[in-house]
């Protein structure tokens, strides 16, 4: 009687386990998403465009007035240039308030606001490796010049408000963040090799790129490249390295109502 009743027992919690429905992809409690004032503006011929705004918190993301491509650069952690698709991806801007039910890491946002590309956006893509010139990030000969963050915080840049000069501020960058900000500049893959970890603070005068005309795309990222060798002692050199590049292959450019 007990090997039957042990038998039965076992039997049901083998069904109940293959009845349970898998647990689903991450995903956010609540979400707001919908067309920026900016892009409305950009339809109708305005200018005037303000940057991505992205900030994190410990329950959630608030994306203002960004790019389509922006998001899902932001989602699966890639530059912009390893992001290509239709033109309207790096043209249309959303306004993106989600939030998590609870504390969540940073990658655990990515991993959510991925889920929302694909149900609010209908987001499908493909992921190719390519040869693409790089630019590789050290420590220079001398040592670096920034110092370590103290405390938790964001990235941010403060224009320095006591000179006519052009200088910036920057707090709480990681090498990660900072290879994403030189990505632009450069017109490259940004590759981290310095083996610095946590955050840190410097300052960058661009100054001398004003006093200094470049005569064309190759001057100016020599430029960018002396001005980050010298005052923050981290070295960039060119390479091609193949590279993951994520090619959009449909999206809807009016996301699925809140």
């Amino acid at each position: 009687m007990r090997v039957g009743l042990a038998a039965s027992l076992w039997f049901l919690g083998v069904c109940a386990a293959f009845g349970q429905s898998p647990e689903g992809p991450p995903a956010f409690d609540v979400a707001s998403v919908k067309a920026s004032a900016a892009t409305e503006g950009m339809e109708r011929g305005e200018r005037g465009m303000r940057p991505d705004q992205i900030t994190t918190s410990p329950g959630g993301v608030t994306m203002m007035n960004v790019r389509f491509k922006s998001v899902v650069q932001w989602a699966y952690h890639l530059q912009a240039i390893q992001v290509t698709g239709p033109g309207w991806i790096d043209a249309n801007r959303y306004d993106i308030v989600a939030k998590a039910a609870g504390p969540v890491t940073t990658d655990q946002l990515r991993a959510m606001t991925q889920t929302l590309l694909a149900q609010r956006f209908k987001l499908a893509f493909h992921k190719e490796t390519k040869e693409m010139p790089a630019y590789v990030v050290t420590v220079a000969k001398g040592g670096h010049k920034m110092t370590q963050s103290q405390g938790e915080g964001e990235m941010q840049v403060l224009p320095d408000n006591n000179n006519n000069r052009m200088v910036a501020h920057f707090t709480h960058v990681t090498l990660s963040e900072l290879a994403e900000l030189a990505s632009s500049p450069l017109q490259g893959v940004v590759v981290d090799q310095t083996g610095l970890k946590g955050a840190w603070d410097f300052t960058l005068d661009a100054s001398s790129f004003a006093m200094s005309q470049p005569t064309g795309i190759d001057d100016a990222i020599n430029m960018v490249i002396q001005a980050v060798n010298q005052q923050l002692g981290i070295k960039i050199e060119e390479k091609k390295v193949p590279a993951e590049v994520l090619i959009v292959d449909h999206a809807e450019k009016v996301p699925v109502e809140n």
